[in-house]
């Protein structure tokens, strides 16, 4: 069987198009790819660029939160004359909690290995505050709840606050 002249010559004339139309299409695709992959680019960066002084504000009142929760500090802030060792009990963890609270939509700003050290330091600190209660009379004066509680945390290596600091800086520290 022949092939008629015909659609010889046709092939012939249709390979060189066919090549040229498929090294076109193959170029501009690429060329569309790499435009669009710059674009993200340019998006992530404008995001980054819009999201890092949250983050940073992020940090800093974490920063603040674990400061104002840490026993030194809050014992003091929280101490009033008269008060009970349950009513001290009881006024600590409620400030503990009130300024967890207060600052829960922190973590969408932060890694979930961070958020997961600063509630568990929260926790640690209010089962701290709880064991020392318990060995204390409840209408005992509050400054004896204070004592115990110092105690018990100078037995551990650091304050739970202590470290979770040192953590969220040094996580600080890795964005620059």
């Amino acid at each position: 069987m022949q092939t008629p002249q015909g659609l010889l010559d046709f092939l012939v004339y249709l390979a060189p198009s066919l090549l040229v139309f498929f090294t076109a299409w193959f170029l501009v695709k690429r060329f569309l790819q790499r435009e669009s992959a710059l674009k993200m680019l340019e998006l992530n960066a404008s995001r980054q660029k819009e999201m890092m002084p949250l983050r940073l504000q992020a940090y800093e009142r974490l920063t603040l939160y674990l400061e104002r929760i840490s026993p030194n500090m809050i014992l003091i802030s929280q101490y009033e004359h008269g008060l009970t060792v349950e009513q001290f009990q009881i006024r600590l963890i409620e400030m503990i909690r009130s300024e967890f609270e207060h600052n829960l939509v922190q973590q969408i700003y932060i890694s979930v290995p961070l958020w997961t050290i600063i509630r568990n330091s929260k926790e640690e600190l209010i089962r701290q505050i709880n064991v020392a209660a318990a060995d204390i009379p409840p209408n005992a004066p509050a400054h004896e709840l204070s004592k115990r509680l110092f105690d018990n945390l100078l037995k551990l290596e650091d304050f739970p606050t202590q470290k979770a600091l040192a953590i969220l800086k040094n996580e600080v520290a890795q964005l620059f």
